[in-house]
């Protein structure tokens, strides 16, 4: 896929084809009674860092993914693991919260983390179940494959605090999975050296 087509596919979040994918997956899902929710780079930017994806990832339920197989139409599927969405040839990932997935925290459930968007029209992941579960994805990946490969889940959770930052505080993380809260207290303290740097920076050149 070239680098024009995802800027084009991503484009303003609201009337972004991607986010068409997501409303024709929502209706999908309503219709088949599925539980699920959108989690990865939809969740990010849906939370404010405006990055680009190239697919679409849906959690679920692998018991409830299968009674609704096979599926034709606008959103096509034959196996458990080979979704896409006809109209742009955009693949859906389905990723199942009953599966092992190796991180330190568990895939969460779709019915207790997701939220209704009312004004994207779709169930997406709440933010501090995304930033929890980015959390797990990077400390995986960064067990498994080493920092290089698992930076840009890090700087999805660094970016998804910094953005949100009145949201968050140490008590918060208290609340958090406790295989994650430690990292996420070492992201959030990132982000708010980060945040005092700029402000004396600015001051600076004000002066």
């Amino acid at each position: 896929m070239t680098a024009a087509r995802i800027l084009q596919l991503n484009g303003n979040l609201h009337d972004s084809e991607m986010m068409e994918i997501v409303r024709r997956f929502h209706a999908l899902g309503s219709s088949r009674g599925l539980p699920y929710c959108v989690v990865g780079g939809m969740a990010v930017i849906r939370n404010g860092y405006p990055r680009t994806t190239v697919d679409v990832d849906v959690l679920t339920l692998k018991e409830d993914w299968r009674k609704i197989l096979p599926l034709k139409g606008e959103i096509s599927a034959n196996g458990l693991d080979d979704c896409v969405d006809t109209k742009t040839g955009v693949t859906i990932d389905i990723l199942f919260a009953d599966e092992d997935w190796q991180m330190p925290m568990g895939m969460p459930d779709p019915r207790k983390v997701g939220e209704y968007d009312e004004e994207l029209k779709a169930n997406f992941i709440g933010l501090h179940d995304l930033v929890q579960l980015k959390t797990a994805v990077y400390l995986g990946k960064l067990r498994e494959n080493g920092p290089a490969v698992a930076a840009k889940d890090l700087g999805d959770v660094y970016e998804l605090i910094r953005r949100n930052m009145t949201k968050f505080s140490r008590e918060v993380f208290q609340t958090y999975h406790p295989d994650v809260r430690k990292q996420c207290i070492k992201t959030f303290d990132a982000a708010v050296r980060a945040g005092k740097s700029n402000k004396r920076g600015r001051r600076d050149i004000e002066l």
